[in-house]
């Protein structure tokens, strides 16, 4: 079994750092913690299954390509992410948490028009303030002389051209379950 889920956390006092946040999401948890302590605790895909694509524009390589990341496009992402909702609100509820005085608050998004705490609210949330932590990997895919769907074999090299090589995330055919830069980063490599 793979686990697709991590959990992140942060003092409510860093929000700024995300600047990916949309908006809405940092004015109120700004607004909501200006006289209280608190931390947020959030749900990330390690393994989402929904999968972007990047198209060419034209065969100028100084034009920028399209790139639509398709984000929460797979069903089970959004329903991975609730799942990991639940598990954070249960975390809420033990002995330890209430031992220290952590209670959880929501923030009501105005145009929201489920109840509040209901999956379908919950799916509202995350398709409007879920955010990439920018890893992408896959775009340059490394694989076996006989994959098609591989960009450079087994050592790095570009098929079909000469003296070229792709060494970064890119050519990682799945996403890792940890960061991708100690994978990529060359002091890392021993």
């Amino acid at each position: 079994m793979i686990i697709s889920l991590q959990y992140n956390v942060t003092s409510c006092h860093v929000l700024h750092v995300y600047s990916s946040f949309t908006k809405v999401l940092h004015h109120k948890s700004k607004e909501y913690m200006k006289s209280k302590q608190g931390m947020m605790l959030f749900p990330g895909l390690l393994h989402p299954k929904s999968v972007g694509k990047i198209t060419l524009a034209s065969k100028n390589i100084m034009e920028q390509p399209f790139i639509d990341p398709c984000y929460l496009t797979a069903r089970e992402d959004v329903e991975t992410l609730i799942g990991g909702i639940r598990i954070i609100q249960r975390m809420a509820s033990t002995k330890a948490f209430q031992d220290s005085g952590v209670t959880p608050s929501y923030f009501k998004f105005d145009n929201c028009p489920y109840e509040s705490d209901s999956d379908e609210y919950w799916e509202y949330v995350i398709r409007h303030v879920t955010y990439s932590i920018h890893h992408p990997v896959g775009t340059c895919k490394m694989g076996a002389k006989d994959d098609q769907t591989a960009v450079v074999d087994p050592l790095l090299r570009v098929r079909a051209l000469k003296n070229i090589r792709v060494v970064d995330a890119s050519v990682m055919p799945h996403l890792t379950s940890g960061n991708t830069n100690a994978p990529t980063d060359r002091k890392s490599v021993v």
